[in-house]
This record gives C-alpha cells, sequence and structure tokens, in this order.
C-alpha cells in the first residue's frame, strides 16, 4: 500500500462507510469491522475532499482559503488526518484496491 505522503496522490473514500452527521462531529462508520470514527470540522472537510479527483496539494490549497490559514500548517494537518483515515482504511489512493485520534481530527471508538 502507498503512503499517503505525496502532494500528487489523489486520497478516495472507501465505500462502505456509512456517514453520520452528529451534533459537533460527523461519525463515521465502517461495515467492514463494524468500527466507528469521529471526525470534528477539519477531519470532516478533509474527509468531504477526499473523492478521487482533488490530489492532497489542491486540498491544502482549498483549506488554507477555506479556513484563512498558512498553507504549512495545513499542511501538516492534512497529512496527519490522512495518514488517519489511511491506517483506519477508511480512504484509499485513487485507484488502488481496498486492500489495505482525536488530535488530528479523527478518534476511534467501537459499538
Amino acid at each position: 500500500m502507498r503512503e499517503t505522503r505525496s502532494l500528487d496522490s489523489r486520497p478516495k473514500r472507501q465505500e462502505q462507510i456509512i456517514v453520520q452527521n452528529g451534533a459537533n462531529e460527523v461519525l463515521l462508520f465502517s461495515m467492514e469491522d463494524g468500527s466507528y470514527y469521529a471526525l470534528n470540522e477539519v477531519g470532516n472537510r478533509i474527509w468531504e475532499l477526499c473523492d478521487g479527483t482533488h490530489g492532497v496539494a489542491e486540498l491544502i490549497a482549498i483549506l488554507a482559503k477555506e479556513y484563512d490559514a498558512p498553507a504549512k500548517i495545513i499542511e501538516t494537518d492534512v497529512m496527519e488526518v490522512l495518514e488517519e483515515l489511511k491506517s483506519r482504511n477508511l480512504i484509499v489512493e485513487h485507484g488502488e484496491d481496498r486492500r489495505g485520534c482525536e488530535d488530528s481530527g479523527v478518534s476511534r471508538g467501537s459499538p
């Protein structure tokens, strides 16, 4: 599995994930293993942009503009969240097979 470290990579959401909006967060339910994950506002925005068409560099530029923050700070946060999402099998690189924290905007739980 390739790492989501390249600014050229195009992360894509897994298909077997159910999304539920909560009061202050968005919950992702993995149908594969029954786990659930909570995303804060920024984590959710990154999740939304993981459609396989946006490159990582584009995600960073979009978020830097939307949150009026320096791209370098946004890049660090985006890379953390993408690595967390990928490690939990919530995203893949566009075209890649399905094989495969609160601080970063993702927290895990189980039913």
